[in-house]
Parts: C-alpha cells; sequence; structure tokens
C-alpha cells in the first residue's frame, strides 16, 4: 500500500486528501477536475464508492448521495449557485416534495452500502 497523495499522481486531475492503495485511489479524498467541478467523498479500488458530493460547478448543480462502483445510486441532485455559473442549466432543479424525503433516501442509502 503506498501512502502518497492523488496530486502527486493525477496528471490531468488534481486531487487532495485520500491515499492510494495498489495504484488506486482509496479513502476519503477530493478529486479536482480541470473545469473546476470537482467530488469529494469516499473511494475504493480508484472508483467512488459510499458517500459523497459531486460538484458541477460549471452547471450549478451538486449531487450528494451515495455512489457504487462510480455510479450515483442514491442522493439529492440540486441547485448550487446556478445564477452565477458560467454554463446554467436551462431550468432550475424542482424542490423535493417527497412526504419523508430524509427517511427515503436514509433507506436506499442503507440498501446500497449493506453488504450482502
Amino acid at each position: 500500500s503506498d501512502s502518497s497523495t492523488y496530486a502527486e499522481a493525477v496528471v490531468s486531475t488534481q486531487s487532495t486528501g485520500g491515499r492510494w492503495d495498489n495504484d488506486h485511489r482509496d479513502g476519503e479524498g477530493t478529486l479536482r477536475l480541470p473545469n473546476n467541478n470537482r467530488f469529494e467523498g469516499n473511494w475504493s479500488k480508484g472508483q467512488k464508492n459510499g458517500h459523497g458530493c459531486h460538484y458541477y460547478l460549471d452547471r450549478g448543480q451538486v449531487y450528494e448521495g451515495v455512489w457504487v462502483e462510480n455510479i450515483p445510486k442514491c442522493g439529492e441532485m440540486r441547485d448550487l449557485n446556478r445564477d452565477t455559473a458560467p454554463l446554467p442549466t436551462e431550468y432550475p432543479i424542482p424542490s423535493l416534495e417527497l412526504a419523508q424525503p430524509a427517511e427515503v433516501i436514509g433507506e436506499a442509502v442503507q440498501n446500497f452500502m449493506s453488504d450482502d
């Protein structure tokens, strides 16, 4: 297991925090992309796994939730400074209108994060 940080091995992106394990990102860290978008969260075997936030600063949006093998599985996509984003989406994301959104997302997170 190599303890170097992501930033030492990534050429087209900048990463901070986290560590490398067998040439893969592992643990908690931040990946900054050339367009200033970034992912902050958990990595396993070089892939987004577990809780994290992907900030789409160019569009003025953020996805916060759970990732499994680089795929967002459950969470919330919402606008974030959309009015000042360089390439904002055409329409704002509507408000979440579930009666109990925290419970619904919490249950989904438990399903995706279980070791079954």
